[in-house]
């Protein structure tokens, strides 16, 4: 079996050779005989992410690096997925906010599930270090969704999932979306064409690192994802 493993960056060269090395030692010791590949998506860095990346993709073939013009969380994460054959394909944040622990039980379930499976801040078993505006702001986009579309899946936009190659070649195509929506759009329109749909627990610890800033604006993403969902509902009807 093949899994891609995207990590879309945008100046990360705090973290980026620390992170992609731990995801191969998660891979290594949990998932032993998948082939795996981790690919770099970067979105336009202008710090040494660059450079880091290229040189961990020369240290060792199961990392690719890729160069985008154009930014956007979706649009990484696509052209990471479309860069090699997979049988899972799976993206996560890459400052690993999610426990690589869950990593086996995400990679299985869209095994047995053959559909789409998601991490979730807001599953009974999970354990969540977050501030408190942070759970609001969570509370408020799952209500909203489940207002709008009778969702089951309780933590759309937690950024650790995995899809079927079923899931990439029948859903993804209909992903119009190329930003910070791009796996809430997956996830509705992959329950909508019946797919299973599986959340795992998850251990989540907000990360704070001296000298990265945070790439999400919580007000502004608000409005952004209000307006896609409202407009994703309409084209769905």
């Amino acid at each position: 079996m093949r899994l891609i493993i995207a990590l879309p960056v945008l100046n990360e060269e705090l973290l980026l050779r620390r992170s992609v090395e731990r995801v191969l030692e998660s891979v290594r010791l949990t998932l032993p005989g998948v082939e795996c590949l981790v690919v770099i998506a970067d979105n336009g860095s202008t710090d040494r992410t660059k450079e880091i990346g290229l040189l961990l993709a020369q240290e060792n073939q199961s990392v690719r690096y890729l160069r985008l013009t154009e930014r956007g969380k979706g649009r990484a994460v696509l052209a990471a997925w479309q860069s090699a054959p997979a049988d899972v394909f799976t993206f996560m944040d890459i400052d690993l906010s999610t426990d690589l622990k869950a990593l086996p039980s995400l990679y299985e379930a869209v095994i047995t599930g053959g559909g789409v499976a998601s991490g979730s801040r807001f599953h009974p078993q999970s354990k969540v270090m977050r501030s408190r505006f942070r759970r609001w702001y969570s509370f408020g986009y799952r209500t909203l969704l489940h207002l709008l579309f009778k969702t089951s899946v309780s933590d759309a936009p937690c950024g650790f999932k995995a899809i079927s190659r079923a899931v990439f070649e029948q859903i993804v195509p209909q992903v119009e979306d190329r930003r910070w929506f791009f796996d809430t759009e997956l996830i509705l329109r992959a329950e909508r064409a019946g797919f299973v749909l599986q959340e795992i627990p998850v251990i989540w610890q907000e990360q704070t690192i001296a000298g990265r800033k945070s790439r999400v604006l919580a007000p502004r993403l608000a409005v952004e994802y209000l307006f896609r969902l409202i407009s994703l509902k309409k084209r769905l009807q």
